[in-house]
Parts: structure tokens; sequence; C-alpha cells
């Protein structure tokens, strides 16, 4: 083993300018493609068309199942025999006050002090 220093001057790229310009080019319009497509991939827009086609195809798949439950399942519990509940029945199943649900269903506009009042009473 030597304490001599290892002479890594012909490793040099830029030794020769030109040739290594050459090179530099070279790679740079071999990759350009590649940098292209990864850039539009890297966008919102990009994104959203990579999975376009899984999505359409997952969404036509809930649809046809959704379509064939609802088309043998009878009306439930509380349902009419058209298969809907009245929108009174829909309110109070979410929560809505029944005050609210009054308002809904009927024709009546609640004034701003009423709905805040039955709302009050919610929270109570």
């Amino acid at each position: 083993m030597t304490d001599d220093r290892i002479d890594f001057s012909p490793l040099d790229p830029t030794r020769d300018d030109e040739r290594f310009d050459h090179v530099v080019h070279a790679i740079a319009a071999a990759a350009a493609p590649q940098l292209r497509a990864r850039r539009f991939r890297a966008t919102t827009i990009g994104q959203i068309a990579t999975w376009r086609r899984p999505m359409l195809a997952a969404a036509a798949a809930i649809a046809i199942v959704s379509f064939t439950v609802l088309t043998q399942v009878g009306p439930g519990p509380g349902q009419t025999e058209s298969g809907g509940s009245s929108e009174w029945e829909i309110a109070v199943a979410m929560g809505v006050p029944t005050e609210i649900a009054d308002w809904v269903a009927g024709d009546g506009n609640p004034t701003a002090a009423d709905l805040l009042g039955a709302l009050e009473e919610e929270i109570r």
C-alpha cells in the first residue's frame, strides 16, 4: 500500500467539453418522451385520466349490483307499496327534529325564529 494519491483525471467526463455536451444532449433526447409522460401524470388531469377506466368499470359494477338488489328486494318496514317512504319518515330516521320534519312534509314556510327555536330544542 502506498500513500500516493490516485489520479482520477482520466475519468473526468468534462475533460473533452464537446464530447461531454454531445453525451448530455443524447441522454436528454432519449429521456424526453418518458419525462413528458411523467409530467402529464403529475398533473391532476393526468391522475384522473389514468384512473378513468378502472373507475368507470367500478361504477358500472356498482350500478348493476345495486339495480339487481333493488329489483329483488320488496318494500321494507315503514315503506309504502311503491317502495318509497314518506318525506316525514325519512327526515325523522335521519335525526331531523320532528318539528322541522313537519315543515319539510308540509307546505309551510317557517320563520328564522321558528327554525332557531326547533334547533335549540333539539340541542337541549
